[in-house]
């Protein structure tokens, strides 16, 4: 029942057009803000996604450019290395010598590890540091059994490892040494030393969130920033991602990392000539962080919003409906002060005003139509006596019987009023003086057999006298001469002995009956 009541309530006010406007404007201006905040949030959202792309795309060509130029160079010095052992030149040089002549470039680079020349027996013969000592073998490498197995194999990249020659971790980098007639004659191999380069790529991740890897082509993470030795040497060959580098030469992908199991967006590039794949690993909750806490505050903001409009908008459409509600019982006040301004508070039959409208629309349409219009005045006999004997509440009774009387005994279309006192008029349209002088009677006779009591000098019961006019209105003619022949008529009757009906002669002779 309550909820029929709040439904029915909100009809009400939105049958008003004021309250409808309001409800609609409302609702509009609470949708639009909505779409505002969700737009805004989207917004905040794709911007945050394209930055993180954008920054990761330009990480990675700054390391592939710096990491890639790096061992190029390193590269080049092994495949001078490698040319310069092959020959018998260079190998009849005294060792001082010799050194300088293999191994001057190498030492360029603060990043790189010493670089050493074996034999086809795999016995290091030379390294580009002379403090070295203890030169070991390195036929056991699995390197040196591929370059020395497949004359065709270029440069192999292996690692994380510890170095042979400094026992410091390295990317083992090594190249086969041929003879002039393209047989084997050993290797050179070189390093790349972890630390430095490890602390280049800590300088470069210049936000948090960030993860920069170096991969083999086989899978095999070589150096990771920030530092994770855990992970170092560990292959994911077996993840989603490594096929997205095997299938691309760079892209992007987003991805859960087999390493630690992370959401990213990794962005990736593969070094041509290199076998080495490099890629910059955002993270997923760091992007969120860019806008996620912005956009909460926007979100909030508009449910504030929201909520401060659906409150103002509920409070202006109550005082609107209040004041629609008081403006419609005002207009039912009027109404009934227009009603009370037309009808006898006592009797309740139309007052004296109600008459001077009413018998001036009968006349006009008597005019029109050619009908007789007829009006009789009925007076109650010896009124103020019978207040001074009975007293006012009993003459009040008095004159609603006589209204009563009235009301019961007219013909249909007939009007009845009180125009004051004790008087009262019927209009009775379309009868003549005849027919009005039969309702007259009527009217007379069932006052009197109401057997109200009147002063025994008087007669004992109450009576009304009745003047009767009748007319055939016609334009130009005031319907104050009806009005004025059936007073003249009351007036014969009350001075015939009352408790009389008289009838006027003939109303007013017409315009037209004048000339003629």
């Amino acid at each position: 029942m309550a909820l029929r009541s709040i439904v029915s309530t909100i009809r009400t006010h939105l049958a008003d057009r004021a309250t409808r406007l309001i409800a609609v404007a409302g609702a509009s201006l609470l949708v639009g803000m909505t779409l505002l905040g969700a737009y805004l949030c989207v917004d905040l959202r794709e911007t945050a996604w394209l930055n993180a792309r954008r920054n990761a795309g330009n990480l990675v060509s700054v390391i592939e450019e710096g990491v890639g130029h790096s061992i190029r160079g390193y590269d080049l010095c092994l495949r001078e290395a490698a040319r310069l052992a092959a020959r018998p030149d260079v190998a009849a040089l005294e060792p001082g010598l010799k050194r300088l002549t293999l191994f001057d470039a190498a030492a360029a680079g603060s990043s790189l590890g010493a670089l050493a020349v074996t034999d086809a027996a795999g016995r290091v013969v030379m390294t580009s540091n002379p403090n070295l000592s203890g030169q070991p073998e390195l036929s056991d490498l699995p390197e040196f059994r591929t370059l020395q197995a497949e004359p065709r194999t270029g440069l192999i990249v292996s690692g994380p490892t510890r170095s042979r020659l400094t026992g410091r971790s390295i990317i083992r980098m090594t190249r086969r040494i041929e003879t002039p007639d393209g047989s084997f004659a050993g290797i050179v191999t070189g390093s790349i030393l972890l630390e430095p380069l490890q602390a280049l790529l800590e300088h470069v991740r210049f936000e948090d969130g960030l993860t920069i890897n170096v991969f083999h082509q086989d899978g095999t993470l070589l150096m990771r920033a920030p530092a994770s030795p855990e992970t170092l040497g560990r292959s994911i060959a077996a993840g989603v991602g490594y096929q997205n580098y095997r299938n691309r030469p760079r892209g992007e992908f987003l991805s859960r990392s087999i390493l630690d199991g992370e959401i990213r967006l990794y962005t990736f590039a593969s070094l041509s000539d290199l076998p080495l794949i490099v890629t910059v690993a955002t993270s997923v909750d760091s992007i969120r962080n860019l806008w996620f806490y912005k956009a909460a505050i926007i979100v909030a903001l508009i449910l504030c919003l929201n909520a401060l409009t659906f409150g103002l908008t509920i409070l202006l459409h109550r005082e609107v409906g209040r004041r629609a509600a008081a403006e419609a019982c005002t207009r039912e006040s009027n109404a009934a002060l227009a009603v009370l301004a037309r009808t006898d508070g006592l009797t309740g039959m139309p007052n004296r005003r109600s008459y001077d409208e009413r018998v001036a629309v009968e006349w006009k349409r008597a005019a029109q139509l050619g009908t007789p219009l007829a009006l009789m005045i009925v007076d109650a006999d010896r009124f103020k006596q019978f207040n001074d004997w009975f007293g006012h509440q009993r003459g009040d009774g008095v004159l609603k019987a006589v209204a009563d009387c009235l009301r019961r005994t007219h013909p249909s279309g007939g009007l009845s009023f009180r125009i004051g006192g004790e008087e009262f008029v019927v209009l009775l349209p379309g009868l003549d003086a005849t027919a009005a002088g039969a309702v007259a009677e009527r009217v007379r006779r069932r006052v009197v057999n109401l057997q109200i009591a009147h002063a025994p000098e008087i007669g004992g019961v109450a009576t009304v006298s009745i003047g009767i006019a009748s007319a055939e209105p016609a334009a130009g003619v005031s319907p104050d001469t009806l009005f004025v022949a059936a007073d003249a008529a009351l007036y014969a009757a009350k001075k015939a002995g009352r408790n009389r009906i008289r009838t006027a002669p003939r109303a007013p002779a017409l315009p037209s009956e004048r000339r003629a």
